[in-house]
């Protein structure tokens, strides 16, 4: 499956001189600018990008469910700034963080690969302290990766 041309957009992470531009597709439910209920959050696995299969044929799905789906390249990956190298799952948590807040509309659903599986269940945690437990409606794992030596 091969991904078609998408406008790509960005947010910026972090503070001056260290910032993140993270490359972001967000692409709308049923019509263009509706307000949207659901969300579906790809998050990919280390060393993975945006336009894998997995996040593309997804993309497909949800379009044709007129839902919501947003998908990003974690800094140092893909069309995002950075090295792989240099990101920590704090980092990647972090852009994860602004990308949802910019982009992703209503309940959420959160799908996450290998180790974006360890950064959808970091991000549960954390819309929990923020009190938004709420708008996670779902999350799916893929082959989750997260370390569990800290639990």
């Amino acid at each position: 499956m091969q991904d078609e041309t998408r406008a790509v957009d960005h947010v910026d992470v972090g503070q001056i001189p260290h910032v993140r531009r993270i490359a972001v597709i967000a692409t709308p439910g049923a019509a263009e600018g509706s307000s949207g209920e659901t969300t579906v959050v790809w998050l990919g696995g280390y060393r993975s990008d945006m336009t894998g299969t997995k996040a593309v044929a997804l993309e497909a799905q949800a379009r044709s469910l007129g839902v919501n789906f947003l998908r990003f390249d974690y800094s140092g990956h893909g069309q995002s700034s950075g090295h792989y190298t240099e990101g920590t799952i704090s980092r990647w948590l972090e852009e994860a963080i602004a990308v949802i807040d910019r982009f992703g509309k209503g309940r959420l659903v959160l799908v996450g690969s290998s180790m974006g599986g360890w950064i959808a269940l970091r991000l549960v945690e954390e819309f929990r302290k923020r009190g938004e437990a709420a708008r996670i409606g779902g999350i799916v794992l893929i082959a989750p990766a997260p370390d569990f030596t800290a639990v």
